[in-house]
This record gives C-alpha cells, structure tokens and sequence, in this order.
C-alpha cells in the first residue's frame, strides 16, 4: 500500500441521492401514481356533463402528463445523459426573460384585480386556479434569471 504525502487526505466522494437506485425507484413510483391521476380524471371527464367538472379534471390530467414528462427526464438525466447547464444556454433567453417577467407580474396583478372583483363561487374557483398557475411560472422565471446572473460571475 503506498504511503500518501503528508496533508494529502483523500476523500471518497459521495455520489449524490439521485444516482441512487432507491431514488430511480422513487420517480418510477411516482410516475404510477400519475398514470393513476391520468386515468381517473379521463374517466370522470366522460361521466360528467358539468363544464366545470370537466375542465378541472382536464387541468389536472394535463398536468399529471406533464409532471410524467418531466419525471422521465429526471431519471433520463440520471440514467443516460446528465443535465449541463452552460452559460450560452441561458445567453438565449436574455433580455426577453425579463420581459416576460414583467408581462407575468403584470398577468398577476390583472388575475388579482379581477379576483377582488368577482364574486362568484366558479369565477373566483378558475381565476384562483389561474393565480396559482401565474404564480408558479413568475417563480419559474425567476430562477431561470437567477441561474442567469450566476453563471456571470462563474463564468
């Protein structure tokens, strides 16, 4: 066994949680549970006749596809191909995300007025549906902005 040189410690990396099979084993899980959603509110789309039942159910089924997509592609990034994030991939969107910053903040502030000035129970139950969806993209955005400014002082 060769002796190291004095202050040379190795360390044994740890591999992150995600490269676990446990995890792998998390998301697939997770996925059929979604295809359990998807199912479910398809079957109730066909049973219902009331146009609020429906959208909610066709809200919900569209997003479970998404969340399925959006699962694969984390066990994908573990499984083939690791996510890389470089600073010419942010360099796209540029100036336009804080456009588009600006046109969700000022989507938000519109969905809140109009919430403020409804008073029906649908009304009220689809805009706050639609606060929240707002809500989520403005946050989405802004990490994407903060990846941005980060990568200037990275890089």
């Amino acid at each position: 066994m060769a002796e190291r040189a004095p202050g040379k410690e190795t360390k044994a990396k740890k591999k992150p949680a995600e490269l676990s099979k446990e995890f792998i084993k998390i998301i697939k899980e997770w996925q059929k549970l979604e295809d359990d959603t998807i199912k479910f509110s398809e079957e109730i789309m066909k049973k219902s006749k009331n146009k609020l039942i429906k959208l909610t159910m066709d809200m919900i089924r569209h997003d479970s596809q998404k969340h399925k997509v959006m699962q694969q592609m984390l066990i994908d990034s573990v499984t083939k191909e690791p996510f890389v994030l470089a600073p010419e991939d942010l360099n796209v969107i540029g100036a336009g995300l804080n456009e588009h910053l600006a046109a969700e903040a000022k989507s938000l502030e519109l969905a809140d007025e109009a919430l403020l000035n409804s008073e029906l129970f649908v009304t009220r139950y689809v805009l706050s549906y639609l606060i929240a969806d707002e809500q989520k993209h403005h946050a989405l955005l802004g990490k994407l902005n903060e990846l941005k400014r980060a990568t200037v002082f990275v890089t």
